[in-house]
């Protein structure tokens, strides 16, 4: 039973996390880039940031409620191959399936004015470096947010 809760309260954990992490990105991008156009921004960085965020705090919340004492080295581990696993599958894979979802089912589309798609090779190729680039400033957010989450758990008895 504990186990389950553990990862229910994950998987809620990261949903609204990906929603919060998504809105937040919006804002800073939509500052940097001289003004805000929307509130919520763009939909295809929500779809893409939902299935990473839900998976990897669901994993952990099943991690952490069968470990007794996680030790900062394992924190730190865990912290770096969650924050590259999130970065690396929504800037590749998240933003072509956000992209494909928002497009209503295709990635390539005609219009009058010629021909119009996402660069599928080139949001492979640059998410993926983005991704280990960013570790550096990733990986102590993820530390920070981890480190949450486990209170979290053991504020509700999930975790020891």
């Amino acid at each position: 039973m504990r186990i389950t809760k553990g990862v229910i309260v994950g998987i809620v954990f990261g949903f609204g996390l990906s929603f919060c992490i998504s809105f937040l990105f919006m804002l800073i991008a939509q500052g940097l880039a001289g003004g805000y156009t929307s509130l919520f921004g763009k939909s295809w960085l929500y779809y893409a940031t939902i299935f990473p965020f839900m998976l990897t705090f669901a994993i952990l919340g099943l991690y952490f409620t069968k470990q007794e004492n996680v030790s900062n080295k394992k924190l730190r581990l865990v912290s770096l191959i969650a924050a590259l696993f999130i970065t690396l599958y929504s800037g590749t894979i998240g933003a072509l399936f956000g992209e494909y979802v928002v497009r209503g089912g295709s990635l390539r589309t005609y219009t009058s004015g010629g021909y119009t798609g996402v660069n599928v090779e080139g949001v492979l190729i640059w998410g993926t470096i983005y991704s280990f680039i960013l570790l550096p400033f990733t990986t102590p957010l993820a530390r920070l947010i981890i480190h949450a989450f486990l209170e979290l758990l053991k504020k509700y008895k999930i975790s020891y």
